[in-house]
């Protein structure tokens, strides 16, 4: 009812299950970003690692078939029997033109022949010749005997045609040259991977696409049964909550509320007075059935319980939205008037007892009329405490019934 829309205490944020379901959406999407994230670095990873994996690959293949194919043309014997890299002037040509003609099939666009002294002994790109690459980790790695392969991005290289490309993904691969079971020098390879820069990343972006459309799937579900479960639960603390407020059988306010309501406004009006403002009046009224208990004996309790419920809403009919109204026990009432002076207040009881007394009540198909009692009091100069004020409301209800009922004191 509107009477009370504005008197219920709001529920503690941290404890109300819109928030929780907010969180919950909050969680949810900084998970599917995280994921989502992480997943395609990893994706994206690696697919990489497969590329250099299958690049290496071929550049050991194309290596071992060189060893076997042109080693004369880069080693030379010593007369210790040992092997060394090493390229004569002589045969510089006839090796260039050969392992160009060799590699032409492949997506190699440079190769490099490391002699065991880090020096360059041959290289597709010929002023490269002679340099010596000493802080080269990679290259020791090789001459130590181990496979080393690394994607690089080239702004530009030059490739076998000696024709500059830009922009290039290359798998940089050492390869050991073995002679008699000993590393005499290294190859250095170049394989041109940019076809599958492309590739690779709409995989990781299609896997990462599935990924986030199944995590989209499996938290919607989650929420579907969270916000069900929300519902519930706000439904639950809603009656717990009315349980701890409302009379459950007139729907007004029940004894520990309205004297919490009436405290509250006791006390609004005891400041504005010592601020002398105006609006600084607060009244009260005591209302009873009377002779309800007759009702009781004649007709039942469940009638009785019937006429409260109409009793109550003919009070409820009578009040402003900001008024309150609350079973202070059996079938009696007391009505909290805010800002109601001594005349407002006998006004709004007048009011109310003219309404009982004057349209008969219908319970169980049978018009039945009845009267009530009113005890009225305002706040007065010398009130310090609510008790005092409700004991005055009392005593007048009193007087109301001993003077004969159906009255207003």
């Amino acid at each position: 009812m509107k009477l009370f829309r504005n008197i219920f205490p709001r529920a503690d944020a941290k404890k109300d299950p819109d928030s929780l379901l907010r969180l919950f959406v909050s969680v949810a999407l900084v998970s599917i970003i995280a994921i989502t994230s992480l997943a395609g670095f990893a994706f994206y990873r690696v697919l990489q690692k497969n590329v250099i994996d299958s690049a290496e690959d071929d550049a050991i293949k194309v290596s071992s078939a060189l060893s076997e194919d042109e080693r004369a043309r880069f080693t030379v014997a010593s007369k210790d029997g040992t092997f060394a890299v090493e390229v004569s002037p002589a045969n510089f040509a006839v090796l260039d033109r050969d392992l160009r003609k060799f590699l032409s099939p492949f997506d190699i666009v440079k190769i490099k022949i490391y002699s065991s002294d880090y020096r360059i002994v041959y290289s597709t790109e010929a002023k490269l010749i002679g340099e010596v690459n000493r802080g080269n980790y990679r290259l020791a790695r090789a001459l130590a005997g181990a496979f080393d392969s690394k994607l690089e991005r080239k702004e530009e290289v030059k490739d076998l045609a000696d024709e500059l490309k830009f922009n290039v993904d290359v798998v940089e691969t050492y390869i050991p040259i073995r002679a008699r079971g000993r590393v005499i020098g290294s190859f250095e390879v170049y394989i041109d991977v940019t076809k599958y820069r492309q590739q690779t990343m709409n995989a990781a972006i299609m896997s990462v696409g599935s990924l986030c459309a199944i995590l989209m799937v499996v938290f919607g579900f989650s929420f579907v049964l969270i916000k069900s479960g929300t519902n519930e639960l706000k439904e639950t603390q809603e009656v717990l909550r009315k349980q701890t407020l409302i009379d459950g059988l007139t729907g007004t306010f029940n004894k520990r509320q309205i004297e919490l309501i009436g405290r509250r406004e006791f006390a609004r009006a005891l400041r504005r007075r010592e601020k002398g403002l105006a609006d600084a009046e607060v009244g009260f009224i005591m209302i009873d059935i009377d002779h309800f208990k007759q009702v009781n004996d004649r007709y039942g309790h469940l009638a009785g319980d019937h006429l409260l419920q109409l009793f109550a809403e003919r009070v409820i009919s009578s009040l402003r939205s900001y008024d309150s109204v609350g079973r202070f026990g059996g079938e009696e009432f007391l009505v909290v008037l805010p800002g109601s002076d001594r005349e407002q207040t006998l006004s709004v009881a007048h009011k109310i007892w003219s309404l009982i007394r004057e349209e008969p009540f219908v319970v169980d198909g049978n018009p039945m009329r009845i009267t009530a009692s009113a005890g009225v009091a305002n706040v007065l100069q010398d009130d310090d405490d609510l008790l005092q004020v409700l004991k005055r409301a009392d005593l007048n209800l009193y007087q109301a019934k001993s003077g004969g009922r159906d009255l207003v004191v």
